[in-house]
C-alpha cells in the first residue's frame, strides 16, 4: 500500500532529525538478503545501540540536503538500509563490515561523518579504527608508560641494595 503525503513527510522529518543528531551514518545495500539475515543484521545493530531502517533513495537525498550535506553523489539504484549511531562514529561501520563477512548480500555503499559524505573506502577505513573506549585505553597506557618506567628504575635500586645486603648476610 502506498504511503500518504503526511506519512512521507513524517518519515522525512524523522530521518532528517536522526541524521542531524547522529555521529555517523552508514548506507548499506541489501538486495537478495533473506528475512532471517535482515533480522540478524538489525538485531546485531540494535545491540550496539545503532538505529537502522530501510528508506527510499529519494527520501535519503532530501534528508541529507535538509542537513546541508551534498547528496549529488548519492545515486543508488536500490533501496538502502540506513544505520545511524548517536554514540560513536565507528560502531555502524565496524558492525556492518563484520556482518558483511557472514551475510554476503549486505555491503557498504557510503556514509556520513561530521556532516560530510564519505565513500565506501572511507567507511571501511572508519570500520578498522578502534572504538572510542579502546582509544582512551591506549591514551591512558601511553600516559602511564613513563611513570611505570620511572617506578621500575627506582625499584631496581632498592632491589640492588637488598641483594647486596642478602649476600653480606649469607657470608657472615
Amino acid at each position: 500500500m502506498a504511503k500518504s503525503k503526511s506519512q512521507k513527510d513524517q518519515d522525512l522529518q524523522e530521518l532528517t532529525d536522526k541524521i542531524k543528531s547522529s555521529k555517523s551514518v552508514v548506507f548499506s545495500e541489501y538486495r537478495g538478503t533473506t528475512v532471517k539475515d535482515i533480522d540478524t543484521f538489525r538485531n546485531t545493530l540494535r545491540k550496539e545501540n545503532v538505529f537502522s531502517k530501510v528508506y527510499k533513495v529519494t527520501l535519503v537525498k532530501k534528508a541529507l540536503e535538509a542537513n546541508g550535506i551534498d547528496a549529488s553523489s548519492v545515486d543508488y539504484k536500490t533501496p538502502v538500509i540506513i544505520s545511524i549511531s548517536n554514540d560513536e562514529e565507528t560502531t555502524p561501520a565496524r558492525v556492518i563490515k563484520n556482518l558483511s563477512k557472514e551475510i554476503k548480500t549486505i555491503g557498504v555503499l557510503s556514509g556520513v561523518v561530521d556532516a560530510k559524505l564519505i565513500d565506501k573506502a572511507g567507511v571501511l577505513v572508519l570500520a578498522d579504527l578502534p572504538s572510542k573506549q579502546e582509544l582512551l585505553g591506549q591514551v591512558v597506557g601511553t600516559i602511564n608508560a613513563p611513570i611505570s618506567g620511572f617506578v621500575n628504575v627506582l625499584a631496581g635500586n632498592v632491589r640492588s641494595i637488598i641483594n647486596v645486603l642478602n649476600a653480606i648476610a649469607q657470608k657472615a
